[in-house]
């Protein structure tokens, strides 16, 4: 029997199907990053408010038999969806392989009864979950024979909390705040009973007609410990005027607690609903960069970034970086971006096509490089080296383009030096937006009909442009090749500067137009 079991749980584990299935079923119920569980999430509380609705009109109405057969469907999708949830709450073929290896390990006996009671016990952790019995209940309304059960209809607003995360949120703050929720119930039950005493022995004795009963007392001090008072309960005795009083200061204290609590609650968890948001955002996202690092460089680079127009989003562990980041309106996560699951939950190996490494720390760079690189080997890397000596290590590393900010510097330093004036001009030409020249990549696509044509088809001055070079499929740059009687080859990326509207002009041409011989 054993190992049939074992041999049934292998084989559900190597079935891509079964896999696949029931990742989609997961994503779809419980992976808020999952593209279309937003959609799921709609639907579902349509369902839901739907339902009430119907409950609603048919106080003062008919019953209309559409209202039973729409009734029908929303509960047997309500059943489907907790079935679903039930399925992917644990894996129980997963429990019977790491106990049946973890005994072969160890060289004892495997117990094939110890690991179905680990497995029952995880789904029946799922079954008696808060959630589970609130989709349980709103099932039941279905059994229109026992009309009592249609009160457990309202259970269904219940299940909006599964569908809205920032309703989620909110109620993390009763986790998280549970010694002081718990702190404050006792002051107020405590507060209620000594006030409902009181007001008991001095007024239930006959003296006031309006309580009767203990219950009637604890139903005046509710009333006015929450400062509603709806005057249909008055103190008639001086005591219980005087317990009216203190009740109704001990109401305020009370409500300015319990407000105290859930602000400081909201402000510790706006970090996570921002990092949340940022996150949805990131998974709607396609062709974008993730920058590693928002320091001098990485402002430098995100405000180009914008220029270009190009989406990207930001990681960095330091929090006046985020809260500057945010400030600028930038997509940005406090995360650490050495982090390979970081990574992954911001699109590394689906939707980044570009890895910037932009940290002060050379081993923070060297260690992004590797998770973006484990991820994807693919992606293209480029990472700010710090100590020269660190660059072959970058590179080992997977790094495709490595820059070094000193080096730059130098570079630079040594160019304004030599030449001053044809300096300034390069430097006026491209940072200065009121000119509004560019210097862009323009790439020869596989349909383009210039393929094979020498470059003098090209009339560049036509379109108002400077060629500079060209860097081929090989990657190798080619300094001003309009006089070396150049062919253009599929993959070649002209190096032009221009203004933003020719060099678009004759990327469109490109594409296009056909040559003129």
């Amino acid at each position: 029997m054993n190992n049939i079991v074992v041999s049934l749980s292998y084989k559900i584990e190597s079935s891509r199907i079964y896999r696949n299935i029931k990742y989609f079923t997961y994503s779809i119920l419980e992976d808020n990053s999952f593209k279309y569980k937003k959609y799921f999430d709609i639907f579902m509380i349509f369902l839901v408010l739907s339902t009430i609705g119907i409950l609603i009109f048919e106080v003062n109405h008919q019953k209309q038999h559409i209202f039973d057969e729409f009734e029908l469907i929303a509960i047997l999708i309500f059943i489907i969806e907790w079935l679903g949830r039930f399925w992917v709450c644990s894996d129980v073929h997963n429990v019977i392989i790491e106990d049946f290896e973890r005994a072969n390990l160890t060289e004892k006996k495997y117990s094939l009864v110890q690991s179905l009671k680990k497995a029952i016990t995880q789904k029946l952790d799922f079954l008696f979950s808060p959630m589970s019995i609130i989709d349980l209940l709103a099932i039941l309304p279905y059994y229109r024979p026992l009309r009592v059960l249609r009160i457990f209809l309202l259970f269904r607003l219940f299940k909006i909390l599964r569908y809205t995360s920032s309703v989620k949120q909110f109620g993390e703050i009763f986790k998280e705040r549970k010694f002081e929720f718990l702190t404050l119930s006792m002051m107020y039950v405590m507060v209620v009973f000594f006030s409902s005493t009181i007001m008991y022995i001095y007024e239930g004795a006959g003296i006031n007609d309006k309580v009767t009963s203990f219950l009637d007392a604890i139903y005046w001090s509710i009333i006015t410990l929450s400062t509603v008072g709806y005057g249909d309960i008055t103190p008639m005795t001086m005591e219980g005027k005087a317990v009216t009083l203190v009740l109704t200061i001990s109401g305020f204290l009370v409500i300015a607690f319990g407000t105290s609590i859930v602000t400081t609650g909201l402000s510790d968890r706006m970090q996570v609903i921002k990092e949340n948001r940022v996150e949805s955002e990131v998974s709607k996202m396609t062709n974008f960069i993730v920058l590693c690092g928002y320091g001098i460089m990485g402002k430098i680079l995100a405000e180009q970034l914008v220029k270009l127009k190009t989406k990207f989003v930001i990681l960095d562990i330091d929090n006046e970086n985020v809260l500057e980041a945010r400030k600028n309106a930038y997509l940005c996560l406090k995360a650490d971006a050495t982090n390979i699951d970081v990574l992954k939950n911001v699109g590394v190996g689906d939707g980044a096509t570009t890895v910037i490494a932009l940290t002060s720390n050379d081993a923070v760079n060297l260690s992004i490089i590797l998770s973006a690189r484990t991820l994807d080997t693919t992606i293209n890397i480029i990472s700010r080296v710090n100590n020269v000596h660190s660059k072959p290590k970058l590179k080992i590393a997977g790094a495709d383009h490595i820059i070094s900010a000193n080096d730059i510097t130098s570079y630079v330093a040594t160019e304004y030096v030599g030449q001053p004036v044809a300096f300034e001009a390069i430097d006026e030409i491209l940072l200065n937006d009121d000119i509004g020249a560019n210097v862009d990549e323009v790439e020869v696509l596989e349909n383009s009909s210039f393929i094979g044509y020498s470059l003098d088809i090209i009339d560049f001055n036509k379109y108002n442009l400077t060629l500079i070079g060209i860097v081929n499929k090989e990657k190798k740059f080619i300094f001003n090749p309009v006089n070396q009687a150049y062919v253009i080859s599929e993959k070649d990326i002209f190096i032009i500067i221009g203004y933003a509207d020719d060099i678009t002009e004759l990327k469109i041409d490109l594409l296009n137009m056909k040559p003129k011989v």
